[in-house]
C-alpha cells in the first residue's frame, strides 16, 4: 500500500513540475488562471451602470415639467445631457449615439394631472444596449410615477382635508416592496464574473491536460524523459498520479478565487467551507476525467489549444446562466449535459452567492459526479486501447 502511494505521488510530482517548466503548460496552467481572474472583472469595477447620457423632450414647458426634468437629473442611473423642444432633435441625437434614450413630456401634462386625468410619458431607449435600456426605463419610470403619486396625494389631502400620511395610504393602500436578494446592488459583475471564473478553471484545465498529453504514454515532446520509469509507469499510476497533480493544483486556484479574488472585487461570498470543498472535489473529478478523455484524441498538442479556445464562447453560452438551458433547442441541451460547466456554474453560484449547503446543491453535484465516473471509465478504456494498439498514431505527444 505504501509503495502504491509512493509511486502515485512520484508520478504526480513529476507531472506538477511540468506545469512550471513546460512553456505551454506555464501559460495555461499557471499564468492564465491568475491573469484572467483579475483581467476579466476589471472593466466592471464600477459595479453598476450609471450616468447614462439621455435627454428630455419638454413639450409642456410648465413648472411641473421642469420639476420632472430636475427629478430626472437627480437620479444616479442617468445623466440628462439635453432638454429638447422637438422629438426630431432627440431622435437625431439618439441616432448619433450622443444619448441612449429620451423621455417625452406631452403637451398639457400639468393641466391634465391637476384635473385628475392620466398622462402618458413616452420613453424611447437604444434597445441594442440591454443594460442601458433597463436602467433608462427604470429611472424615467420612477421619476414619472413619483411625480404622479405626489400630485395625487396633494389632491386627496386638499380635497378631503386629511393629513398627507393618510392621503398617501388612500392613494396606495397596498404598497409593494421589492427586495433584490443575492445581488442587492444589481451589479453586472456580480452576475457574470463568478460564472466566467468557473469557465476559466474548466477551459484552462482541459486545454492544459490536452497540451501535456493527459494519461498517454511515450509523450514525444518530453524528449529527455520519455524513456524514464515515471513517464512510462503502468496505466493505473500514470492515469491517477497525473490526475492528483491537476487536482491539487486546481484546488489551490479555487481557494485563491474564493479568498483573494472575491475579496478584491467584493463579490458576494456566502459559501461555507464544507460545501465548497465538496464542490471542488466533484467539479475537478468531473473536469479532469473529461480532459483525460479528450486528450486522447489529438495528435499534436497545439491542436487542442486551437479547438478549445475556439469553443470557449459556445461553452460559455451553454453554461446555463446567460440564457436558461431549458429554453435552448434539444440538441444544444444534449451537448450541454456532456460538459461539466453546465452543472458546475449554477452549483458554484448556489454555494458562493446564495450560501447553499450540500443538500441544496445536491441536484447539481450528482450529475457532475455521474459525469466524472463516466469519463473516468471511458478515459481508462481509451488509454488502454491507445497503449496496446500499434495502429493509432501518437503525433508529437
Amino acid at each position: 500500500m505504501f509503495e502504491m502511494i509512493k509511486r502515485l505521488l512520484k508520478v504526480a510530482f513529476t507531472e506538477w513540475k511540468l506545469f512550471f517548466t513546460d512553456p505551454a503548460a506555464v501559460l495555461l496552467l499557471v499564468v492564465a488562471g491568475i491573469v484572467y481572474a483579475f483581467y476579466y472583472p476589471t472593466p466592471y469595477l464600477n459595479q453598476t451602470v450609471s450616468k447614462v447620457p439621455v435627454a428630455v423632450v419638454d413639450l409642456d414647458h410648465t413648472v411641473m415639467s421642469r420639476q420632472l426634468t430636475q427629478m430626472s437629473r437627480a437620479t444616479q442611473q442617468i445623466d440628462v445631457r439635453y432638454v429638447f423642444s422637438d422629438v426630431a432633435e432627440a431622435e437625431a441625437a439618439l441616432a448619433r449615439e450622443d444619448i441612449y434614450g429620451f423621455m417625452v413630456i406631452p403637451h398639457d401634462m400639468e393641466k391634465e394631472l391637476r384635473n385628475g386625468n392620466n398622462v402618458s410619458l413616452n420613453v424611447f431607449t437604444h434597445g441594442a444596449y440591454v443594460m442601458l435600456h433597463g436602467n433608462i426605463g427604470t429611472a424615467f419610470s420612477t421619476c414619472g410615477l413619483t411625480l404622479g403619486a405626489t400630485t395625487k396625494v396633494k389632491r386627496i389631502a386638499l380635497g378631503r382635508k386629511v393629513p398627507a400620511a393618510k392621503a398617501m395610504a388612500m392613494r396606495d393602500p397596498a404598497p409593494i416592496s421589492i427586495e433584490t436578494m443575492y445581488n442587492s446592488t444589481g451589479s453586472y459583475s456580480n452576475y457574470v464574473v463568478p460564472s466566467v471564473l468557473v469557465l476559466i478553471l474548466q477551459q484552462t484545465l482541459v486545454i492544459g491536460l490536452c497540451v501535456l498529453g493527459g494519461p498517454r504514454a511515450h509523450r514525444r515532446f518530453r524528449r529527455k524523459y520519455r524513456d524514464t520509469p515515471v513517464e512510462n509507469e503502468k496505466l493505473f499510476y500514470r492515469y491517477f498520479g497525473r490526475s492528483v497533480a491537476y487536482f491539487v493544483h486546481y484546488c489551490s486556484f479555487i481557494l485563491f478565487y474564493h479568498i483573494v479574488v472575491y475579496n478584491i472585487f467584493d463579490f458576494p461570498r456566502r459559501g461555507e467551507w464544507l460545501p465548497m470543498a465538496v464542490f471542488a472535489v466533484v467539479f475537478l473529478f468531473s473536469t479532469i476525467n473529461f480532459g483525460m478523455v479528450v486528450s486522447q484524441i489529438f495528435l499534436r498538442r497545439e491542436t487542442s489549444m486551437q479547438i478549445f479556445l475556439f469553443l470557449s464562447m459556445p461553452v460559455l453560452f451553454l453554461g446555463n446562466f446567460s440564457w436558461p438551458l431549458y429554453l435552448m433547442p434539444n440538441w444544444m441541451q444534449a451537448i450541454a449535459y456532456a460538459i461539466p460547466s453546465t452543472f458546475a456554474i449554477p452549483a458554484w453560484l448556489a454555494i458562493e452567492q446564495r450560501g447553499a449547503d450540500i443538500y441544496d446543491a445536491a441536484a447539481l453535484l450528482y450529475p457532475m459526479a455521474i459525469q466524472g465516473v463516466f469519463y473516468m471509465i471511458l478515459g481508462l478504456v481509451m488509454t488502454r486501447i491507445r497503449d496496446k494498439s500499434t495502429l493509432i498514431k501518437t503525433g508529437d505527444m
